[in-house]
């Protein structure tokens, strides 16, 4: 009978008035109040206090649950009847309550729903009636009722009031609000609803729903406005995009509930916002995700993704051809689980070493059951999980095997080739022991003999004869000479080397005493300061012995001879140039310059075995070094080498 009556006044208002119709502070002999969605106290009459025994500063702000007995609080009573409530609406019921004294009594208590127009829960209207005496005296209900209606329209300015102040508040919410009846028509647009699309209500007032909705969107809210009607009371969210007055549209999330059956409302409720922001921002990081899974997907090495408990968030296609898998049948699974034989592999504990260490690890690894080879570049990321780029590397270490086998069977041929070299070297160095005897005695008889026929006969022979008998002594000479550089040359290759700091200053002058001390016509000699190096200085000797002599020989024909001794400054070796002002020679044949036996000029024009620079280009060699020339023929020549700073890797 209360709530009927309570209805009766609130048909008289508009929509919302159904928030306050229960707002009747002044009624003394019921408990009316207010809760909120979670059961505390909102609102407090006089009648409450009357019924509970709690002023309103007691009250306002506790639970409804000290209302309720031990028995039914454990049982969870109240909550039990706010659910009922909320699924039904409104929620009548009977039983025992308690007062602030301890004392019980026998209330009647109904809970209603108060929705907002946005359709949104705002709380609970209570009314307890205490029939602990009256339960048994149903005829003192209806003059209950009547006193009731009595106080209810006293403090029906009151709830016009409070109509006007919350419809303020929906009027300025940041949500747009709209109600629409049946044929979608719309009936009511709060400010905000204009502030959002642009439309005044009397610009909105004609356009139908297929004028404002996106036409990509059209059949999308055709099928979610269908759905609304077939749902009552169901409130149903959805995206869409709508027009903005100035022509272009904007996304909007939309919240609608029927409440078409509800005699108090009759319309369609719908809430919505401007979300075009939201979704413009979402685009944006989808495309950049697509781009970046793109490139996961293209990429040759295999990707996963597992989050802090080793699970797989993604997995790209490479690394499902690696494994024979589908990528997807692996997303949200254990990796140990998929892969158990692998737990406690060197992989297994990088990975964990990765996630625990924060830190980036890569590692090779060999999987038996794939016969797969892999290199695995570990990244850990901030939420913990972590991003793994996997290799496939079983080719290279095939290669490497190979490799490996091939230098093995390598060092083995050149074991054996050494051996082989090391035995014929003896064997040259024998050979040329005895050629240089066998050819020295014959050299020495024919030497003899000439110089005996020169001292016994040289009045007798003549012009001719002594020039016959000078030919023969010079060759004999040159032979013998030949002979000795030819043995100095073989020996090359077997001598030790004894690496010390050599003094190249006084080691070029050492040279030039002995090269000069024979000379008829001395050339003029320029030696700059001349770094130090290391090396075998007897073997160093006779390269400069060798670059000297020939300098001075073949720059004997020039009217000034002019010979200069030098080096070029470099921070990786040392280099040092001996320059003359000669002949010079053609520099298209550099390349016989260190040959044996290779000359660029007759022995008529100047004297030489031919053995002299290939002897040098060996010691230099040796040491680990270069040799060359420049030459611009007959303008001189520049002949270099070169020497390691350091020797070997341990000076």
């Amino acid at each position: 009978m209360l709530s009927q009556n309570i209805d009766r006044v609130a048909l008289s208002h508009s929509f919302d008035e159904r928030l306050f119709r229960l707002l009747v502070a002044s009624i003394s002999d019921y408990a009316v109040f207010m809760i909120d969605p979670n059961g505390y106290i909102m609102s407090w009459n006089q009648g409450a206090q009357n019924i509970h025994g709690y002023t309103e500063d007691e009250v306002i702000g506790q639970h409804i649950s000290i209302f309720y007995t031990n028995i039914d609080n454990k049982s969870n009573e109240f909550g039990k009847n706010l659910n009922l409530a909320l699924k039904n609406g409104v929620r009548e019921m009977q039983g025992w309550r308690v007062r602030k004294d301890g004392s019980v009594f026998w209330a009647n208590a109904t809970f209603t729903t108060i929705y907002n127009d946005a359709g949104h829960l705002v709380g609970f209207a209570k009314i307890t009636r205490d029939i602990t005496v009256q339960k048994e005296k149903d005829e003192q209900k209806e003059e209950i009722h009547a006193e009731l209606e009595k106080q209810i329209e006293q403090t029906s300015e009151q709830i016009a009031a409070n109509e006007i102040r919350f419809r303020k508040l929906i009027e300025n919410s940041h949500d747009g609000i709209t109600m629409l009846d049946k044929n979608m028509n719309v009936v009511f647009r709060s400010k905000s609803a204009e502030r959002i699309s642009g439309w005044s209500n009397e610009d909105r007032q004609g356009l139908i729903i297929d004028d404002m909705v996106h036409p990509q969107d059209r059949i999308k809210v055709k099928k979610l406005l269908a759905e609304v009607i077939a749902k009552p009371s169901e409130p149903i969210l959805s995206n869409y995009r709508t027009k903005h007055k100035k022509g272009h549209y904007i996304w909007v999330e939309a919240m609608f509930t029927n409440w078409l059956n509800d005699g108090k409302i009759k319309a369609i409720l719908c809430n919505f916002r401007d979300i075009t922001a939201r979704i413009e921002s979402e685009e944006v990081v989808n495309s950049k995700n697509q781009q970046i899974e793109n490139i996961l997907e293209s990429i040759a090495d295999g990707f996963i993704a597992l989050d802090k408990d080793f699970c797989y968030t993604y997995a790209n296609k490479r690394i499902g051809e690696m494994i024979g898998r589908d990528p997807q049948d692996l997303i949200g699974k254990y990796i140990w689980t998929e892969f158990a034989d692998a737990v406690n592999s060197p992989t297994y504990k990088a990975l964990n070493r990765a996630a625990s260490k924060k830190e980036y690890i890569c590692n090779e690894d060999y999987y038996e059951p794939l016969n797969l080879w892999h290199e695995n570049h570990i990244y850990p990321m901030p939420d913990g999980g972590l991003t793994v780029f996997i290799r496939d590397i079983s080719v290279r270490k095939k290669a490497d095997l190979q490799i490996k086998q091939l230098n093995e069977n390598l060092e083995k041929k050149v074991v054996e080739r050494t051996v082989q070299l090391e035995a014929a070297n003896q064997e040259l160095e024998s050979f040329s022991y005895s050629v240089s005897h066998d050819l020295r005695a014959p050299l020495r008889a024919v030497n003899g003999y000439a110089m005996m026929l020169k001292e016994e006969f040289e009045n007798e022979l003549g012009d001719e004869g002594n020039r016959v008998i000078n030919t023969i002594t010079q060759n004999a000479r040159l032979m013998g000479q030949l002979i000795d550089d030819l043995l100095a040359f073989s020996r090359m290759s077997r001598k030790e080397m004894v690496a010390i700091r050599v003094d190249m200053d006084a080691l070029v002058k050492v040279c030039i005493r002995e090269i000069i001390q024979n000379q008829p016509l001395l050339p003029e000699i320029i030696i700059h300061k001349l770094p130090p190096t290391r090396g075998d200085v007897n073997l160093l000797r006779q390269v400069l012995l060798n670059l000297i002599g020939n300098a001075v020989k073949y720059s004997s024909k020039s009217e000034h001879p002019v010979i200069e001794i030098g080096s070029i400054k470099d921070d990786n070796k040392r280099i040092y140039y001996v320059k003359d002002n000669g002949v010079g020679f053609d520099m298209k044949y550099s390349n016989k310059l260190f040959g044996v036996f290779q000359r660029l000029h007759s022995a008529q024009e100047f004297e030489g075995t031919g053995v002299g620079l290939a002897l040098a280009k060996r010691i230099i060699n040796k040491h680990g070094g270069n040799i060359w020339a420049e030459s611009i023929q007959g303008h001189g020549a520049t002949f270099y080498f070169s020497t390691p700073i350091k020797m070997n890797k341990d000076e």
